[in-house]
């Protein structure tokens, strides 16, 4: 059967939900970037690349499995590649991640409109909870077409804000590279070094989207793979780059970037006043666009039925409980010990998942068998 060729909308929409998903609250407040980019200098490129290629090579796995396999989640894909033990101790790595995610993201949101406004942390939890339960609880469909247009807006605005900064504080990265040597300023760092690092996050990347990424290959198998590819490359390229990019201009700006919980806010508010505010709604926007499918992802786990009554209660029951956690763990706490381990369990799923991947379409090709 001949695929059809993927319109343009389609594609980005579909684009559009991926990079919503994968900006969530690390990426959008600065956090992640500090922990795993500004840390190691300009060897937080290097740090950019490793995250590109194992994000890219582990989503083409997983689409690729879906569409010559027809496996329509995560669960049959891990089972496919890694066996059955293996394969549901992967599955569950990426479970317990995204669960966690949720959790530091809507603490995350909070500590935005605290900085930015003044707003309680209570109440902006609160508030970060309900809007993701309010928009889970319809199921994935209707997630992936309220997140679908966020994403592009958010990643846009924040390369502007980054490229306009870069013209400040890309001139003062030695000094920030000084400061942090000599022990004059210090910020938690994701791993001792950046190989590591690069490891860690990409393991962080791959893990958050997984059954995101294997289900929506599943529904779009009746396109052409290379369009599809395309989705995946611009989401990996994307979030790479403009965390590369951020990452230097905090590394320059990084006396003030390690005191608060949002950096990005900071950067922001340089360029001028009113654009701080802005970007404020655009990191809740960012964070918001993570947090429900990362809801929806939690849950699905067990309940696979989104329109059933058990899963609409598991949604608020879990959003009751990520409620209590946030006002009692501070955010930055959260983000680093969550990824840090995350992440290397990450990097165990790629490195199993990406070499058998290698391994079956070699067999494949010899078969005639084609994504």
């Amino acid at each position: 059967m001949d695929k059809k060729n993927m319109s343009w909308f389609t594609f980005f929409k579909l684009a559009g939900a991926l990079l919503a998903f994968l900006i969530g609250s690390g990426f959008a407040s600065g956090q992640e970037t500090i922990q795993y980019f500004s840390g190691y200098g300009y060897m937080g490129i290097a740090v950019g690349i490793i995250n590109f290629l194992m994000m890219y090579l582990t989503y083409v796995a997983y689409a690729y499995a879906g569409r010559t396999r027809g496996l329509a989640n995560l669960n049959e894909v891990a089972t496919f590649y890694a066996g059955k033990y293996a394969g549901k101790l992967f599955e569950i790595f990426a479970w317990l991640f995204v669960a966690c995610c949720f959790i530091f993201m809507c603490s995350g949101g909070a500590s935005t409109f605290n900085q930015q406004w003044g707003v309680p942390m209570p109440i902006a939890t609160a508030i970060m909870v309900v809007a993701a339960v309010a928009t889970a609880i319809f199921g994935l469909k209707r997630t992936v077409d309220v997140i679908g247009w966020l994403g592009p807006v958010i990643v846009c605005f924040t390369l502007i804000v980054g490229l306009i900064s870069a013209f400040t504080f890309f001139p003062r990265i030695s000094e920030g590279i000084a400061l942090l040597d000599s022990g004059a300023v210090t910020i938690t760092r994701g791993t001792n070094h950046w190989l590591t690092a690069g490891f860690s996050f990409g393991g962080c990347s791959l893990l958050l989207v997984s059954n995101f990424v294997s289900t929506l290959a599943y529904d779009q198998r009746e396109y052409k793979f290379g369009r599809f590819k395309m989705i995946l490359f611009t989401g990996a390229f994307f979030i790479s780059a403009v965390s590369v990019l951020m990452g230097l201009n905090h590394l320059g700006n990084i006396e003030e970037a390690a005191t608060v919980a949002i950096p990005n806010l900071a950067l922001a508010s340089h360029i001028m006043g009113s654009v701080g505010t802005l970007f404020a709604v655009v990191i809740i926007l960012a964070i918001y666009s993570t947090i429900c499918p990362s809801l929806w992802n939690t849950i699905n786990f067990f309940i696979k039925d989104d329109k059933s009554p058990k899963y609409k209660i598991a949604i608020v029951g879990f959003g009751v409980l990520t409620y209590v956690l946030c006002l009692f763990v501070p955010y930055q706490k959260l983000l680093g010990v969550i990824m840090t381990y995350c992440g290397y369990t990450g990097f165990i799923v790629f490195f199993v998942i990406v070499i058998r991947y290698f391994m079956v379409k070699s067999k494949d090709e010899k078969e005639g068998i084609k994504a």
